[in-house]
């Protein structure tokens, strides 16, 4: 298949089409009678899900945890089946593939993992894992030897990794391993579901800056998972911020940081720590009262609402609707921040 969306503006936005399109995905689990639950209930992980992603252009997902940025990945992955909504890559719909046409379509999109421990075979070899993917897919072995060599120095890897094994390596050379991996295939996009939160602030550097040289050299485009805002304004074009299991704020990556419009992502910057100690010692937090409430039982009207500051009664009756404030903009808030 060839992609329908080959240039960009220099800025992430696409000059003829995006490459995928998700729209009003939706993902439940159910949670049958136990000997611990009286009831089934339905967890509602993603709820109305919609967004786009460009060629090269780098969208994330931020929020707390448990708010469904992960199971959003998945499914537009379709490691986990979506329970409903439409999921489009370079115009083919992929929750109609199976079988051969899915394992085909998979070429050309791949994932990184959160703990780069538990996502690499301790039994293989770094070079058995950066080429199984080409195994998988019919190269000759004389192929998977000389792409394998090439995405290991891609990945700033020396040429003794290729028979050492994965605990013979730090967290981070992990991470540079599991993104070989997903590169092997020349995929056009990428999902990182939270690829740096379990390493080091010096290693998360150097693993966002190998991303951006990846994303600049290669074209490629990224959906990026995070909880923290200061990681992925420096790799992103797009953020959408989600909260139980919706978007409510979606904006170019400039805009959240100099100017939030919902209440919710202006928690969220409040939360993360400044690398000044009298800026953050003198600067006012928003604490948000309360836990985030329970996804089988969502608020009716604003999900935010029950920790929100601004909430009024209509909040609690009339479910805001994702309303664009600026050109490409688009905010669900009774109330935001910018009127």
């Amino acid at each position: 298949m060839t992609a329908t969306t080959d240039t960009t503006d220099g800025t992430g936005t696409s000059t003829t089409g995006p490459l995928l399109q998700v729209r009003d995905l939706v993902k439940e689990f159910e949670l049958r009678k136990s000997s611990f639950r009286t009831e089934s209930r339905t967890v509602q992980a993603v709820s109305g899900v919609s967004f786009d992603i460009n060629v090269g252009e780098a969208v994330s997902l931020v929020g707390e945890s448990g708010c469904g940025k992960s199971t959003t990945a998945r499914c537009v992955l379709r490691l986990i089946e979506p329970s409903s909504g439409s999921v489009q890559f370079d115009g083919v719909e992929l929750t109609d593939l199976s079988g051969a046409e899915l394992r085909d379509a998979r070429r050309r999109f791949q994932m990184v993992f959160q703990d780069p421990y538990a996502s690499l075979n301790p039994r293989m070899t770094v070079g058995e894992i950066v080429s199984e993917p080409l195994l998988v897919h019919g190269a000759s072995t004389q192929a998977q030897a000389a792409r394998t060599a090439e995405l290991l120095e891609m990945v700033q890897l020396g040429a003794d990794a290729v028979d050492r094994h994965p605990h013979q390596f730090s967290g981070g050379q992990r991470q540079r391993i599991g993104i070989a991996r997903a590169l092997a295939l020349s995929p056009d996009l990428i999902a990182l579901d939270e690829p740096v939160s379990a390493l080091d602030v010096s290693i998360q550097a150097e693993i966002i800056r190998l991303l951006r040289h990846l994303r600049d050299e290669l074209g490629l485009a990224y959906l990026f998972i995070a909880h923290d805002l200061s990681v992925v304004r420096h790799l992103s074009h797009r953020v959408a911020v989600m909260y139980l299991g919706k978007i409510v704020e979606m904006a170019p990556v400039a805009d959240p940081y100099s100017r939030p419009a919902h209440p919710y992502t202006k928690a969220l910057l409040s939360a993360a720590p400044i690398p000044d100690p009298l800026i953050e010692r003198d600067r006012a937090r928003i604490v948000l009262v309360g836990d985030p409430p329970t996804p089988t039982a969502p608020p009716r009207g604003c999900r935010f609402r029950t920790r929100c500051w601004r909430a009024e009664s209509i909040c609690a009756e009339v479910e805001p609707p994702l309303v664009d404030v600026a050109p490409g903009h688009p905010v669900a808030c009774h109330f935001n921040l910018w009127n």
